[in-house]
């Protein structure tokens, strides 16, 4: 059918490199994944912009910017590109089956150009549709014919991506403009104010779960409590995550060791060494050596 049936990657140890890899023949790919007791995905974003629709097993738990979000079998999610968010994928049922449609920006942005969608609100935010609108307008249908696409000869086969992503595109504008979207479980200012802080500031090496609290007037037990309960992570790994996704790409650019460290907010080169090789399994000049892709 053109689909790969795969167990779900870890996120945290996926390279913006990698994560380029599965679209460098082509624009459009889509992927059956399965989780078995895989909890939970660190946070992350994508390079591409990516589709997700439950097909069997858990109601899926996503957390960005301060608000989460259940995901229903048969509801689909969409997350543009680069945009933070984590994942717990087995809250209710100890499998989960998802169709993942990754698409390369260039396409994305020439089919919205095409179809004269500049302005559709949808496209700058996590959206849901409802399981009545993935119904009615068949969307696991669709991506299964974009799955059966990919074994077209490339000479017809980007017209044909084009032709579904532009269809896609039209019918989620239809949906969301009747209102057949999913609203967030739950949604902390607090934390949307946090996550926004630690995103703008990560470099500062100095940060604390404290000086967050201050910065937000708030107390630090209070806030540790809410953010941990939203994005299912403490305030100190949600940093030091975030600072591992800035590094890593540092370093497949080509950036030194040290600079990575000091340019990604990290305060003690000894331990962001030991962290680096707890999370990946190799050193961080192992690391550079094996993704480097472009000399600085």
């Amino acid at each position: 059918m053109g689909m790969e049936r795969v167990t779900h990657y870890i996120d945290n140890v996926l390279t913006e490199a990698q994560a380029r890899m599965g679209l460098s023949n082509t624009r459009l790919l889509v992927t059956w994944y399965t989780n078995w007791e895989n909890k939970q995905s660190v946070v992350h974003s994508h390079p591409y912009h990516e589709l997700v629709l439950p097909i069997d097993g858990s109601t899926v738990r996503y957390s960005v910017d301060g608000s989460v979000y259940l995901v229903h079998v048969g509801e689909l999610v969409y997350f543009p590109s680069q945009i933070y968010h984590s994942g717990n994928f087995n809250i209710d049922d100890a499998q989960s089956d998802r169709l993942v449609i990754q698409i390369d920006d260039a396409l994305w942005q020439a089919t919205r150009r095409r179809v004269n969608l500049k302005n559709a609100d949808w496209m700058h935010e996590l959206t849901v549709l409802d399981s009545e609108a993935c119904r009615k307008w068949d969307f696991k249908g669709l991506f299964i014919r974009m799955a059966q696409s990919l074994e077209l000869p490339g000479s017809i086969r980007d017209t044909v991506f084009e032709a579904q992503v532009s269809e896609m595109m039209l019918l989620i504008t239809q949906a969301t403009g009747s209102g057949q979207t999913t609203a967030p479980s739950s949604t902390s200012v607090l934390v949307a104010r946090a996550v926004a802080y630690l995103q703008a500031h990560y470099q500062d090496s100095t940060l604390t779960t404290a000086q967050l609290a201050q910065e937000l007037y708030a107390s630090r037990e209070h806030l540790s409590r809410a953010f941990k309960e939203c994005t299912m992570e403490s305030i100190h790994n949600y940093l030091t995550y975030l600072r591992m996704q800035h590094c890593r790409k540092a370093l497949e650019e080509g950036v030194s060791v040290l600079n990575a460290c000091t340019e990604s907010g990290f305060p003690d080169y000894s331990s962001f060494l030991k962290t680096f090789r707890r999370l990946y399994g190799i050193t961080p000049a192992e690391y550079r050596a094996q993704h480097r892709t472009v000399v600085r």
